[in-house]
């Protein structure tokens, strides 16, 4: 009998880029099933490159049993599901946005066959490790992109590790990102590098199928996820964009826009063109 390999699928991306969302969208899906940084990463230091992505592989096995047999997944979720955005409350004190999630379970209520496809996201930690990733067979990588204004700006606007430049879950693996980072005193400066750092992890590792764009996600109402699962091909979701958003900061935004077209070598442009980057800075 023809063994089946099971579709196993890794969704990383930057941080605020819309991963949550390619989740939520996958989670609509027949026989699918999309999971949101189900692992805690920092409790992982200590492993071995090898050891650390046999256990990526085996956690796949284990949350496939888990959710043939109780319906059941690890995640972390709102209500029992995966949001749409996981940072949607608004601090009343800072105003900036927080998490509004309220659990590390989601509760599967369709039919899966058992070579159903499991999507698991990890947006840091997934990026930092991705090289060795690629390299199964087992496995299907793919990784999410935004414009980086709109990235920086929501950045910008959360209390989250990024709003201070700073990513644990990618540092505690790479060490050559954590030490640049340490070695820069301004936020911006070192939001610029990380910026830099994703993309250019994404060109390195992953071709152009395997890169999923956040606008385009928009404009199809979700069918450009087909190159995950092709049944997103029927998904009719209407989307909207968020790249504009009143919680941005007019000052900020020019003098991110100023350090965007400064940084020539960024990665970021062999994605996006100056051109989108002053578009959307006229609609904030």
């Amino acid at each position: 009998m023809q063994t089946i390999t099971p579709r196993n699928v890794i969704l990383t991306g930057i941080p605020r880029s819309g991963t949550t969302l390619t989740c939520h969208l996958l989670n609509k899906l027949p026989d699918t099933v999309a999971l949101h940084e189900p692992l805690v990463p920092l409790d992982l230091i200590g492993y071995s490159r090898p050891n650390l992505v046999n256990f990526v592989v085996d956690y796949f096995s284990e949350q496939r049993k888990q959710i043939l047999e109780t319906a059941t997944a690890v995640s972390k979720s709102f209500g029992g599901q995966v949001p749409d955005n996981p940072v949607s409350g608004v601090d009343a004190l800072t105003g900036k946005r927080i998490r509004v999630l309220d659990g590390r379970l989601i509760h599967i209520e369709k039919s899966l066959s058992r070579e159903f496809y499991l999507a698991i996201k990890q947006p840091a930690f997934f990026t930092a490790i991705l090289p060795d990733l690629v390299s199964l067979e087992a496995l299907k990588c793919f990784a999410v992109i935004r414009n980086p204004l709109s990235v920086l700006l929501s950045w910008n606007t959360v209390e989250m590790p990024v709003a201070r430049g700073r990513v644990p879950a990618a540092e505690a693996f790479n060490s050559d990102l954590k030490n640049q980072l340490d070695s820069m005193n301004d936020v911006y400066e070192r939001q610029l590098f990380l910026l830099d750092w994703f993309f250019r992890q994404y060109l390195n590792c992953l071709p152009k199928r395997g890169i999923l764009r956040y606008e385009e996600t928009i404009q199809s109402g979700g069918r450009s996820l087909s190159v995950i699962q092709a049944e997103a091909l029927n998904l009719k979701e209407g989307l909207a964009s968020k790249n504009s958003n009143s919680l941005y900061d007019q000052s900020l935004q020019e003098l991110l826009v100023k350090k965007l077209l400064k940084n020539k070598n960024g990665a970021f442009w062999e994605f996006y063109s100056e051109a989108d980057v002053l578009a959307l800075a006229a609609i904030n």
